[in-house]
Parts: structure tokens; C-alpha cells; sequence
């Protein structure tokens, strides 16, 4: 079943790539690159026909080359006179959250139950992740739903002095669920120990933090014990 799933993703993911290089090159400039004529990128890019597995792989490797994710997703990053980080733009680009959920989701194909997200910007992006992979999604809230007796819960400290609670129901995770955390961003990482420890606390397994953008390196003096994998790291 994850084979089947992770050959459809490849084809989603090739075919939003194609959109997205066509939003941004002329295709004699894709044509160039790829070696194709403009006719039949376009067949591709409409559905008409569709190239073989070795001749989409070879296709994706290129258009990925050409339109260079990582430098696609810090141009939607800016920061405010403060210095603190602005990621509207990123988070309200779709078709290039598609895109980064698609990739990304075929890499944990098989290897996850659940996606886990904090209820933050992050939740867009973790549901594109959780309906490509075919799993349920989690949402660790700040106060705890109606009708609902038993809670996992977790209280960090924030940079003010004051204490934050999150919240998910209980039953939502077992014992040894593989659980996949995916967030927008990560800076301090108060959050994410914060859901590693919720997630451990009912005898699941944390796979891996992932998510698009981690900023600076104060996070890594948290998680030390679970793999973040960033798509890309901005000072």
C-alpha cells in the first residue's frame, strides 16, 4: 500500500513542480534544461500523457535544480525592524506548500500513524502532509475541547515568565503510535520538547520534527534526542 502511495505522490509532486516552472520560466527556458520540446512539457503539464517513472525522476531532479526550493521558500521570509521573522507570504503560498508536502510526505511513507502539529501556523502545511500520507493529523490546542474526559497535556514556560499548556485528546494516540511532529517553523524549540514529551508520555515513538523553515541553532540545545529535519535554516 505505502509503494502505491509513495508512486502517486511522485506523480502529484512531478506535476505541481512542472506548474510551478511553467509560473516561473518561459518554456524554451524549461526546454533547454530539460531537453524536451515545449509541446510535450505542455502535454505533460495538461494531463494529456504522462512520461515513464525513469523519465520523471530524471524530469523532477532537473525542474528541482531549476527552481531551487530552499531559495523559493526564503524569498517568502522577511523581518520586521525588531528582527523578528515575517512568514505570511510562506504560509499563505498553497501551490507551494503542495509542493514541499508532497516531497516531504513520500519520505515517511510507511514509517508514521499520526502527524502531531502545535495549533499555530503550522497547521495548513501539517495537513497537506497528513492527507498525502493518509493518516489521521492531531492538533495540541491551548485549552481543552468540550466533551472530551481525558487529556495528554504538557506546560512550558515562555519568554515572558508566564506558563502555556497544550492540550490533545487521549485517545487519539496508543501506545507505540509512530508520530510524525510538522510545524511551519521552529526558533527556540520550547514547543516541539513540549510535544516530544506528550508524545512519549503515552508510550508512542517521536520520529522526527519536521518542518519548513528552523532559525538559528538555540533549538538544538532542546532536541537532542529526536531528529529535526528542516527543509532549510535561516540565521
Amino acid at each position: 500500500m505505502s509503494s502505491r502511495i509513495n508512486r502517486i505522490l511522485k506523480v502529484q509532486y512531478f506535476f505541481e513542480i512542472l506548474k510551478i516552472a511553467k509560473e516561473s520560466y518561459p518554456w524554451i527556458e524549461i526546454s533547454k534544461h530539460t531537453g524536451l520540446s515545449a509541446s510535450a512539457l505542455s502535454r505533460y503539464l495538461h494531463g494529456k500523457v504522462f512520461p515513464n517513472e525513469g523519465k520523471m525522476d530524471r524530469l523532477t531532479r532537473i525542474l528541482e535544480e531549476l527552481i531551487d526550493l530552499e531559495s523559493v521558500i526564503k524569498s517568502r521570509l522577511s523581518y520586521d525592524k525588531h528582527g523578528f521573522l515575517n512568514n505570511q507570504k510562506l504560509i499563505s503560498d498553497v501551490s507551494l506548500l503542495k509542493i514541499l508536502a508532497l516531497k516531504y510526505a513520500s519520505k515517511y511513507i510507511g514509517k508514521v500513524d499520526t502527524i502531531l502539529s502545535p495549533s499555530a501556523d503550522g497547521i495548513p502545511y501539517a495537513t497537506l502532509i497528513a492527507e498525502y500520507m493518509r493518516v489521521p493529523l492531531i492538533i495540541a490546542k491551548s485549552s481543552k475541547e468540550v466533551g472530551v474526559d481525558r487529556f495528554v497535556e504538557c506546560s512550558m514556560p515562555t519568554l515572558d515568565g508566564s506558563v502555556v499548556s497544550l492540550y490533545f485528546p487521549r485517545f487519539l494516540i496508543r501506545k507505540n503510535y509512530r508520530v510524525l511532529i510538522v510545524d511551519d517553523v521552529i526558533r527556540t524549540g520550547r514547543t516541539h520538547e513540549c510535544l516530544i514529551n506528550m508524545v512519549k508520555s503515552v508510550k508512542a515513538y517521536p520520529v522526527a520534527i519536521h518542518v519548513i523553515v528552523a532559525i538559528g541553532s538555540s533549538w538544538r540545545d532542546r532536541i537532542k534526542d529526536v531528529d529535526v529535519d528542516p527543509i532549510t535554516i535561516v540565521s
